[in-house]
């Protein structure tokens, strides 16, 4: 991992697994932020475009072909030097205070993880894709110590991912992470004043291969330090997965208050993104109970 330098206070780390046209969204948006003290790192699986490039010379690209997000964030937390590391993707449109405040709110704790709420605008798969994946990180909410952070808006001091380092080596899976952290005697908080706005997605495709994908690594890296009876478990239960995340779906969207409308509608499509997922983590737990039989 890189020496944090001294005038380096922050380090925006940005995954992009290439949605048309949202690192420049991104870019256009939080570059009103950034101060000399702050770098931007954009991390690709698909590079963008070199108008792009050109347009944000301040910006460090890096190119990890058909990397995920949290491989891509971990090779950006390598390359960072800043003091706090604050994670995100390109789709995320961040608050016109997002890097002062993550600066502000950084000496609380360890790893600080914010609020996301739909941008204006959002299609009907848009909404589904949010809920699925950002229902809990919806405002409104009071602060809290919490482990369960969102990785897509968090801000994490480097010093103390420095002890955890072996815990990401196959990727930044945030949960693995946050778990890693706290055991190690760390603070987690979630707090709502660090806030962005989930944009368009890349639609209902691409988002069903990304489940398929991080829930195959992610059955699979959970898995491996799991012994047989968990491993099994996590095959005979897969199909009441899907029932389970939904319905914590719709609960936190009744006990919020607001979108309710929105996720009665996307309702169909938010249990398809979960079934997918749940599919995808029993095979990455049968996968690894096929290894050990070998």
């Amino acid at each position: 991992m890189s020496t944090s330098s001294i005038d380096v206070a922050l380090s925006v780390v940005v995954g992009s697994n290439g949605a048309p046209d949202s690192v420049e969204r991104f870019l256009e948006a939080v570059t009103p932020q950034i101060a000399a003290d702050v770098e931007v790192i954009v991390c690709e699986s698909v590079a963008s475009a070199d108008r792009v490039r050109r347009c944000f010379p301040a910006v460090r690209f890096l190119e990890r072909a058909g990397a995920l997000v949290p491989e891509l964030w971990r090779d950006g937390i390598h390359e960072a030097r800043g003091e706090v590391v604050l994670l995100t993707i390109s789709p995320m449109l961040p608050a016109p205070d997002w890097i002062a405040t993550a600066l502000r709110l950084s000496p609380e704790a360890d790893a600080v993880g914010g609020a996301i709420d739909p941008a204006p605008g959002l299609r009907l798969r848009d909404m589904a894709e949010y809920l699925c994946r950002y229902a809990r990180d919806m405002l409104p909410f009071e602060a809290h110590d919490c482990l369960d952070l969102p990785g897509d808006n968090a801000a994490y001091r480097l010093a103390a991912l420095g002890p955890v380092r072996e815990s990401y080596r196959d990727g930044f899976w945030e949960p693995v992470v946050h778990r890693e952290l706290h055991a190690q005697g760390g603070r987690l908080r979630h707090d709502p004043q660090l806030l962005v706005r989930q944009g368009r997605s890349a639609g209902i495709a691409a988002f069903a291969r990304q489940r398929l994908r991080h829930g195959r690594l992610y059955g699979h890296q959970r898995g491996a330090h799991f012994g047989l009876a968990r491993n099994v478990a996590g095959v005979l239960v897969a199909p009441l997965v899907p029932f389970l995340m939904t319905f914590r779906v719709m609960r936190t969207v009744l006990q919020r208050g607001r979108h309710r409308l929105h996720a009665l509608v996307a309702l169909p499509l938010v249990f398809y993104f979960n079934l997918v997922w749940a599919a995808a983590e029993a095979k990455g737990h049968l996968e690894v109970l096929r290894r050990e039989r070998s």
